[in-house]
């Protein structure tokens, strides 16, 4: 059974798991899920300091799909013996709908070539469906955050190992299984310790920091839609139609006096008289303004 370990006493039996894939030359590749303040990205950053006490939370900490790439081609990252990756909140860049295709296509092919250099991806999110069905089926396994104990500092989770079954195009769901003195035992849940403080605190403030400039960037972007909405989103004017535009300003709306004082025939100002009309600028509008 690829899901049977025996217990390794002073180690929790998942990370004795996933020492035994890279061990055996495999990646790991897995999900923590859960509401807001439910624990599990600090469920995924003590899960990488078991399994590496040398985990950088400056660096292999990441917000977004170009931070996650920039590491893994990083030579001090391949550098490292044990490679972990942890992915916070990685639904704000995948699942945006104007590059998801593009992004996710990307995502397939990184979570495929991870096998190769076993490195351990950790994905924090609130929901699963971020991911599109291919890279669902590179996932070995879903940590469903049920809770946090908070006088002793221990966040339960329950693993769901991941077994994809191409012939009947499903997943299957297992639990690990492990040998504790001859006998077998299912690990239903695994209470997860909390990370140390300073890996805690380092999290934090990067995540005020994604926070902060992810706001800024909201908006930005309202401001625009707002500023387009006051002004109609109109498109620049050509020099004829600016001037036609004056004209109306000043009170002038017969097309004869426009012409005459633009120099143009009255087919090119009743032309472009139309295309202004495109444009969001309204002959009637100009007019009623002198009227008051």
């Amino acid at each position: 059974m690829k899901n049977l370990i025996l217990h390794k006493k002073g180690e929790p039996s998942f990370i004795t798991y996933v020492r035994k894939r890279l061990a055996n030359n495999l990646n790991f590749i897995c999900l923590y899920t859960g509401g807001p303040g439910i624990g599990k990205t600090w469920n995924g950053i003590s899960m990488s300091w078991q399994l590496d006490p040398e985990f950088d939370a400056e660096r292999q900490i990441t917000f977004d799909f170009k931070q996650t790439m920039e590491l893994v081609n990083s030579k001090w990252f391949k550098a490292k013996k044990i490679k972990v990756i942890l992915f916070d909140e990685p639904q704000i860049s995948i699942s945006n709908r104007n590059w998801q295709s593009m992004t996710n296509k990307l995502l397939n092919y990184l979570l495929s070539t991870f096998r190769h250099q076993n490195i351990i991806l950790i994905l924090c999110a609130p929901y699963a469906d971020f991911l599109d069905s291919q890279a669902m089926k590179l996932l070995h396994c879903i940590f469903e955050c049920r809770g946090v104990n908070k006088k002793k500092k221990l966040s339960r989770v329950r693993p769901k190992l991941q077994q994809y079954n191409a012939q009947l195009k499903k997943t299957y769901n297992h639990s690990l299984h492990v040998i504790n003195d001859g006998q077998v035992e299912k690990m239903t849940f695994w209470d997860i310790t909390r990370p140390p403080q300073h890996l805690i605190d380092v999290y934090e403030r990067r995540k005020t920091e994604f926070t902060t400039k992810l706001n800024r960037e909201i908006i930005e972007k309202l401001n625009e839609v707002e500023m387009k909405e006051k002004l109609g989103d109109k498109k620049p004017l050509t020099e004829t139609q600016q001037g036609i535009l004056e004209c109306w300003e000043e009170g002038i709306f017969q097309q004869k006096e426009i012409s005459a004082k633009l120099n143009r025939t009255a087919q090119i100002v009743s032309l472009n008289t139309q295309y202004m009309r495109r444009k969001g600028y309204f002959l009637e509008k100009y007019r009623e303004m002198a009227k008051n």
